[in-house]
């Protein structure tokens, strides 16, 4: 980790000192433990057990700049009532909304956001998880907040009556969502005695009050009854020594009640075995075409350090050679693969293989379902085999030996939901513990991965259909019997086999020795006509990895449509073509991507350093000189004309979030102009537009990490094989629309969906430092109060946020709503109403919190390797070379006082607005009344209009 100084903390508070003092009088603690971590880890842990049952793992990091807490109840949406369908996920809205100590349903998101922090939570089958993060020197303040959820929350009968209209509009967000659609065809098929079966997201019919049943007295019976201590586990991450960590935290959640809460056995089983096996046919929304097939296995759960499902989802889901995705792709059949266990709960789990099918596959599916038993058959006949299980767990145990850190809040969520899972001595490696081969345990699993055991769910346009699910109204049918195991029998095939050894598996994990003049930041070690590369090692970061960047340049990947549809159906295709062996590659900790780039094709390599010039090579040979099957390049294309296609059906906030960033980026082209252009390539035409890439590319790559400075020359040297000597040709530059003073647009588009959404862009008065800190701190001004405003007052619909959102380097702000019970036009006024209130409910202590918190922020060390490189690599990517860019702008949000930010906020925001809102009116057609210009798409905004040019 980087030797950098510790944040400087405010002297004890009194409420810690009592506390510190009380618990040398009387511990509310039982028990310490202190458990393994990894020889990398520089943070401290200790997991206590409290009086009244509630764990809680404490860790003290001297130098974070942020605190983070979580804390994970075994009680989810499984646990609800009957006919309380989504309580448990009602339960975790209600418990933001107000505390009797801290009442003020707004007061926990404003302390949070004013001290640099977020805050969430999610409600899984078994799971309840809330967690926030805030700068480390007010974790104190946040954490006594935080801790009244638990001990004494309000239920304010306003707010559960207000809070059930945020749950009806996120159950309607998902009305056309294929994975919320399929789940609710899974769980109207499956066991009714199972709980899984029932409603589980809630809505105003399922949480209205009934006679003699106020959902209210069902909310605080079920928080009463389950929400207990000893069901509860806490982590808690602080910049404090570890005692001072545990006086704050012991005696606050000792007050937790406990009431010692064990949940029922749950012995039905998820299908009824009369039911298996079953074949479900289910009509999607979008252009989806997936098979999936589950099987009920055991659930091991109390064998973490023997993994046998996760050595069976290795194998099943592998997709090189001998593998079951790589003989269904020869056929042509499916596109992606993926295998493991989804759903787990005390009783048992659900293995899934879900694969995804071209249009051949679908109307071959059981064809694929042969060889997927075929291969389960061969799993088998082989019997589970040592050496795959020891190179499996050589993997997890490197990872875990150079584990490195990430941010703070989803390090603690993920700790505190494993936390119910794994011996408190295992917390930390539970994970990453494959140290017990058990054969036995594999087979039995295996046996369960019959065709008399499956339920095979085939979702796709046109298949037959006969019945509607109960909440989400999914089209399906339903067929059983013995019949259709035999149709699914097993097909002789010798395609399928075990993978070989993995060749990329990291051997030299030693760390390279530093130069001694290793500069503070990468600098230029390679110049020439067509490459340019950028060296640094990690100094801050010792472990044996690295990241390797490069962006190939051309012309030919910022032209028109035509040019862009053929940059991404050439990556698709170079991507599918290295699959075999990037994939093992991936497994042994070597990442790598090769994606469009607004200026070109970029690949990325990292992971451990050992092997990379190795997979580059290989790489760079694909690159040079590859050989498409024909057959693989329409499925590939089909596949990336399917995707546009099912833009349709994502969420609508997000379909307009695409409209207004096409409206903006000169370069960037709508679904509809990229399909047309897809359709008009064939193969021929790709392999003239790969020559013409290659012969008008240059390179500009980054090496960050434990490289010696003869890297260097071999990257330069991989790339000299691929390049072509001579000048590279002028690039264009890239450009964004650019809005005039006092400018208004109106753009409005059609979205399929019941919902109105508003996103008004706002953007900034220019590219300066000066306008990004304003912009920035707009931002952060307003984000809480809006959502408190707009969602949680006036329940205007789940989807509200203010969040800045810079293009390339000109900042802007967006607000945000997708409302299902308001208009366009009530939504935009709740909007400027907002706008006006901005700066009257401003004062300068407020502000000054606000500004602190954002410089905190903005000056939030990397946590790893990879966040550094990441850093490096947008500043190159997107050639500013502003490697010391954080400095400027926190110091430009540091010369704003409050008085001078109003007055820009004042003049670029409200009297001088350059303003562009994207308005999907919904099923109401209501569109709000404009003083500026409406237009009709995207290109209208960009024809003529003046632009910003950024490079």
């Amino acid at each position: 980790m980087p030797l950098r100084p510790a944040p400087r903390l405010p002297a004890l508070p009194v409420l810690l000192l009592s506390m510190l003092l009380a618990a040398c009088a009387a511990s509310p603690v039982r028990e310490h433990v202190e458990p393994a971590q990894s020889p990398a880890d520089d943070y401290a842990y200790r997991l206590v057990t409290l009086e009244n049952g509630l764990q809680a793992l404490l860790i003290s990091d001297p130098d974070t700049q942020k605190a983070a807490a979580s804390l994970d109840v075994m009680v989810g949406s499984g646990d609800n009532p009957p006919g309380r369908g989504g309580l448990a996920h009602f339960l975790e809205h209600m418990l933001f909304l107000g505390t009797d100590k801290y009442p003020d349903a707004a007061e926990y998101e404003q302390y949070i956001t004013e001290h640099g922090g977020s805050r969430n939570a999610y409600t899984s089958f078994e799971h309840t998880n809330y967690f926030f993060d805030i700068n480390a020197p007010f974790l104190e303040e946040g954490l006594d907040r935080f801790a009244q959820f638990f001990i004494a929350p309000r239920f304010d009968a306003v707010y559960v009556d207000r809070e059930k209209n945020a749950v009806q509009a996120e159950y309607q967000m998902g009305l056309k969502s294929d994975p919320r659609r399929g789940l609710d065809v899974l769980q109207a098929v499956m066991n009714p005695a199972h709980p899984y079966s029932q409603f589980s997201v809630g809505s105003l019919e399922s949480l209205a009050d009934r006679p003699g049943a106020p959902v209210r007295d069902d909310l605080l019976a079920f928080y009463r009854k389950l929400y207990s201590a000893n069901a509860m586990r806490l982590v808690v991450l602080g910049a404090e020594p570890l005692d001072e960590l545990e006086a704050l935290v012991a005696p606050l959640f000792a007050q937790v009640p406990n009431h010692d809460y064990e949940p029922e056995p749950l012995d039905a089983p998820l299908f009824e075995p009369a039911s298996l096996p079953m074949k479900v046919t289910v009509e999607p929304q979008a252009t989806l075409r997936q098979l999936q097939v589950n099987f009920q296995v055991p659930n091991y759960r109390d064998e973490y350090r023997a993994k046998p499902m996760a050595y069976l989802g290795n194998l099943i889901g592998h997709e090189g050679e001998g593998s079951l995705l790589l003989a269904l792709k020869d056929e042509g059949l499916a596109e992606g693969l993926a295998a493991g266990e989804g759903l787990s709960w005390r009783g048992g789990s659900l293995f899934s293989v879900t694969v995804s099918l071209t249009e051949r596959g679908v109307e071959e599916h059981e064809r694929v379902l042969a060889l997927l038993f075929s291969y389960l058959d061969m799993l088998r006949e082989e019997g589970p085999q040592r050496w795959l299980y020891e190179e499996q767990s050589e993997l997890a145990a490197i990872d875990f030996r150079f584990r490195e850190h990430g941010e703070p809040i989803g390090y603690v969520s993920a700790l505190a939901s494993g936390m119910h899972d794994y011996a408190p001595e295992d917390v930390l490696r539970g994970p990453y513990l494959m140290e017990r081969f058990a054969p036995g345990l594999i087979a039995e699993a295996l046996e369960g991965m019959r065709p008399a055991l499956a339920q095979v769910v085939l979702t796709a346009p046109g298949v037959p259909v006969d019945r509607e699910s109960p909440y989400y109204e999914v089209p399906y049918a339903v067929e059983q019997g013995p019949a259709l195991a035999s149709r699914w029998a097993p097909a002789a095939t010798e395609s399928l086999h075990l993978p070989a050894p993995n060749a990329f598996i990291a051997e030299d994990l030693s760390l390279v020795p530093l130069s001694a003049d290793n500069p503070e930041t990468p600098t230029i070690a390679l110049d020439t006509s067509r490459t340019r590369i950028w060296f640094r090692q990690a100094e801050a970061f010792r472990v044996p990895r690295g990241a390797m960047y490069v962006n190939f340049r051309s012309p030919l990947a910022v032209g028109d449509a035509r040019d862009v549809a053929a940059a991404l159906l050439y990556t698709n295709l170079l991507t599918d073509a290295v699959n075999p062996f990037t994939y093992p590659a991936r497994l042994a900790g070597l990442d790598f991507s090769l994606y469009k780039h607004a200026r070109g094709v970029s690949l990325r390599i990292s992971g451990y350093n050992d092997k990379q010039q190795v997979l580059l090579e290989r790489l760079l040979d694909t690159l040079e000189a590859p050989s498409f099957d024909p057959s693989r390049f329409e499925n590939i294309r089909a596949d990336l004309v399917r995707g546009l296609e099912n833009a349709v059906a994502k969420r609508p906030s997000s379909q307009v979030i695409d409209d207004l960033r096409e409206a903006l980026l000169y370069g960037d082209y709508g679904e509809e102009a990229l399909i047309e252009a897809l359709q008009g390539l064939d193969l021929a035409a790709i392999e003239a537009y790969a020559r013409a890439f290659w012969d008008s590319a240059s390179a500009e790559a980054l090496l960050y990490g434990n490289y010696p400075q003869s890297a260097v020359g071999d990257l330069a040297g991989a790339l000299g094989t691929l390049l072509p000597e001579g000048d590279a040709p002028a690039m264009p530059p890239l450009e964004v629309l650019r809005l005039a003073a006092g400018e208004t647009l109106q753009f409005v588009t059609d979205v399929p969906h019941d919902d109105a959404v508003v996103t008004w862009y706002l953007q900034g008065g220019g590219d300066s430092w000066r306008d990004r800190a304003g912009t920035a701190l707009a931002a952060q001004v307003m984000k809480s109060g809006f959502f408190q405003q707009l969602r949680t007052e006036q329940q205007l619909g789940y989807v509200v946020s203010a969040f800045a959102w810079p293009q390339f380097d000109i900042p802007g702000l967006v607000l945000l709503v997708q409302s299902p019970s308001h208009d366009a036009a009530h939504v935009t006024a709740a909007m400027d109403s907002f706008l006006d209130e901005v700066l009257p409910s401003l004062d300068d202590p407020r502000f000054q919190r606000h500004r602190e918190a954002l410089v905190a922020e903005i000056e939030e060390p990397d946590k790893n390797l990879f966040e550094r490189a990441e850093f490096y690599w947008q500043s190159i990517a997107k050639r500013q070379y502003a490697f010391d860019g954080r400095r400027q702008l926190a110091a430009a949000v540091n010369d704003f006082d409050r008085d001078e930010w109003a007055a820009y906020f004042r003049e670029v925001f409200r009297e001088e607005a350059r303003s562009l809102q994207v308005i999907a009116p919904g099923a109401s057609g209501i569109v709000p009344d404009t003083a500026g210009r409406r237009v009709d798409s995207a290109t209208a905004i960009k024809a003529g209009h003046a632009t910003w040019v950024v490079d």
